[in-house]
């Protein structure tokens, strides 16, 4: 009798690992659909920023762009360090915003101002490299660094 329980223990403990194993899969595939969308023209990943580099320039030396080519020289017109998206928002969120991203900002002056100089679009992928983006951005929930003079123009 102990050993169909310690059988079937063994058996839940290989599907929880490879559930597991499946998020972190996704998640990590994720941050390549981050590079590959060039999510981080506007947006930092500071407590993941030597991942991001590192991805990022294997990014760029397989598709044959310098290092900076895409990138805004701009630090004020960043759209912000995203470190902690999956402490502040759910899939939900992530899923409207993502599809929709104009109605998420704020209708004040300096907003409007600042929205006309962003790549405010909406998600441009497969339904899987979304789903991939979304595990990736819900995994973040570290402390986020936002670069100095940055002031967020959601809706919160």
């Amino acid at each position: 009798m102990g050993s169909a329980h310690s059988r079937i223990a063994a058996l839940v403990a290989v599907g929880l690992v490879g559930v597991l194993a499946g998020a972190a899969s996704a998640a990590d595939e994720g941050l390549g659909v981050f590079i590959e969308k060039r999510c981080y023209t506007c947006h930092t990943v500071n407590a993941r920023a030597a991942e991001v580099d590192k991805q990022k320039a294997a990014f760029l030396k397989e598709s044959g762009a310098e290092a900076g080519e895409d990138e805004e020289e701009d630090k004020e017109s960043k759209g912000g360090d995203l470190s902690d998206v999956g402490k502040k928002r759910d899939k939900a969120w992530l899923d409207s915003f993502l599809k929709s991203p104009k109605g998420q900002f704020k209708d004040d002056a300096e907003c409007q101002r600042e929205a006309k100089k962003k790549d405010r679009k909406k998600f441009k992928g497969t339904p899987e490299d979304f789903d991939k983006l979304a595990a990736f951005l819900l995994g973040l929930k570290q402390e986020a660094k936002q670069a100095p003079g940055f002031t967020s123009c959601l809706k919160e």
